[in-house]
């Protein structure tokens, strides 16, 4: 993305340029979250492992508080491959697992990172994302299908489309992929808000332990992965010229 101007202006898009080169590194914002050293898989994965292992765990912990004599073993598999919506939300999880080891494999040496090891990320997540979108719909939650399902596949098979053809037309490929990596940090918009009502619900009325530790994990997982989404921002996107205008302003107040 290219800058010109003079005067005022010269200095006015050199700031909001030099706001967006700093955000793109790992110690920007995260640096400010405590978050100094993980790379975007390693925060996907800390999302999916949370998630699962809280999930596991509220599972076991409900059915055995109700008195039923299965084994825990039992009670895991029938957790993780119990019907068919589980076994869609453990491949998805299984799948985004393997995207997120390939997304640090690209990031080994740090910022930019391998892109062809990225973009198999992306396609990967994009497979996640759809399987994880069956599995929603099977669990009659269809909103979420849309968001979390196919408008996060969309941003993610959109990427890895945007990578593969950089070498053709780059201005164009620059373009199309910061649209669709920001696409990706758009689609958890749902799942966020769903999670923070869900959250509310809970303080509110304090129904169950179970419930409430659900609610916080997943709003915990949903963060992290907005954080690794946020890592794989293109600085041409709208999202990341946006705040760092937004931040460039409020400095100069």
């Amino acid at each position: 993305m290219s800058w010109s101007g003079t005067g005022d202006e010269a200095a006015g898009d050199g700031a909001v340029r030099g706001g967006i080169d700093a955000e793109m590194k790992p110690d920007g914002f995260l640096r400010r979250a405590g978050i100094r050293t993980l790379d975007p898989g390693a925060l996907y994965n800390l999302g999916n492992i949370v998630g699962f292992v809280v999930g596991l765990a509220v599972a076991l912990g409900a059915t055995a508080s109700g008195g039923d004599n299965a084994t825990l073993w039992g009670l895991a598999v029938a957790h993780v491959a119990g019907s068919p919506a589980a076994i869609a939300l453990t491949t998805a999880t299984a799948v985004f697992f393997w995207g997120g080891i390939v997304y640090t494999k690209a990031w080994a040496n740090g910022p930019p990172p391998d892109p062809g090891l990225n973009r198999w990320g992306d396609v990967l997540s994009g497979i996640g994302a759809i399987i994880l979108g069956a599995g929603l719909v099977m669990l009659g939650n269809p909103w979420l299908a849309a968001s979390a399902g196919a408008l996060h596949a969309a941003g993610k098979f959109g990427s890895a489309a945007s990578s593969a053809v950089v070498a053709r037309d780059a201005r164009v490929s620059e373009r199309t992929g910061a649209f669709f990596k920001d696409l990706v940090l758009v689609s958890r918009v749902p799942a966020i808000l769903a999670g923070a009502a869900a959250l509310w619900r809970e303080l509110a009325l304090q129904e169950s332990m179970q419930g409430l530790l659900l609610a916080l994990s997943f709003m915990a997982c949903c963060t992290i992965w907005a954080a690794a989404d946020w890592m794989l921002l293109s600085p041409q996107g709208w999202i990341k010229t946006t705040a760092a205008a937004l931040r460039q302003r409020v400095s100069r107040v």
